[in-house]
C-alpha cells in the first residue's frame, strides 16, 4: 500500500509542484491533491493510483519500507 505521505514525499524528492505531478501524469491536481491529503491508502480510483505510480517510477522514484518511505532508485535509504 502507498500513501498520500509518499506521494508527497516523492514529488517533493522529485522537486516537482503538484501541479507537475498531475499533468505529467495526466491526471486533474484536484485527483492528485486527493491522493495525497488521504489518511493512508489514497482514495482514488485504481486507474488514477496507477498513473500516479506509474510516473513517479518513470522518474526514478522506488517506493520502500519505513520513513519516509521513498528514494531515488540506485540512492541508499
Amino acid at each position: 500500500m502507498i500513501t498520500g505521505a509518499q506521494i508527497i514525499a516523492a514529488r517533493e524528492l522529485l522537486g516537482w509542484a503538484l501541479s507537475d505531478l498531475a499533468r505529467k501524469a495526466k491526471l486533474r491536481p484536484s485527483v492528485v491533491l486527493r491522493a495525497e491529503t488521504s489518511p493512508g491508502e489514497p482514495v482514488i480510483t485504481i486507474t488514477q493510483m496507477d498513473a500516479l505510480l506509474r510516473t513517479l517510477k518513470a522518474a526514478g522514484i522506488e517506493f520502500t519500507a519505513g520513513d519516509p518511505g521513498v528514494r531515488l532508485a540506485g540512492k541508499a535509504e
